[in-house]
């Protein structure tokens, strides 16, 4: 049975902490996403709590984007209720939105420490045989 949602509830999700918007009647919890969204943080902060579909569906999402938006989605806007409309368009004439320059940049992986220790190895190991061999 899918959750139903009216967009006042969703419209109280509005945070960095806790970020819900409506993409063609769907609800999506979007919080976990929020790091990881192409297009940066500021995007999905400004759409935080309304009905994204306008711009969801301008800045021409792929299908991979829509088949994993699909996996946040935690119910439905209610019958009747249209949701919050937004004044945040994406279009290539607003000033406020900057999109021929970005560039994706994949999540930045915490450094090991197990790179200097595997060239100590290598270094020992290279010791013994110089040692004992040649």
């Amino acid at each position: 049975m899918t959750t139903v949602y009216t967009s006042a509830e969703v419209a109280r999700h509005n945070s960095a902490k806790d970020l819900w918007m409506i993409i063609h009647g769907g609800v999506y919890d979007l919080t976990k996403f929020l790091q990881e969204h192409p297009g940066g943080e500021e995007v999905l902060l400004k759409l935080a709590g309304a009905d994204g579909t306008e711009c969801f569906d301008e800045m021409g999402h792929t299908t991979e984007a829509v088949q994993l938006r699909e996996t946040f989605k935690i119910g439905v806007l209610a019958a009747g209720d249209k949701g919050g409309s937004t004044s945040l368009v994406f279009d290539k004439k607003s000033p406020s939105v900057d999109d021929d320059d970005w560039e994706y940049q994949p999540p930045v992986k915490e450094s090991s420490n197990l790179k200097p220790l595997f060239i100590g190895i290598l270094v020992a190991i290279y010791a013994f045989i110089y040692y004992y061999f040649l």
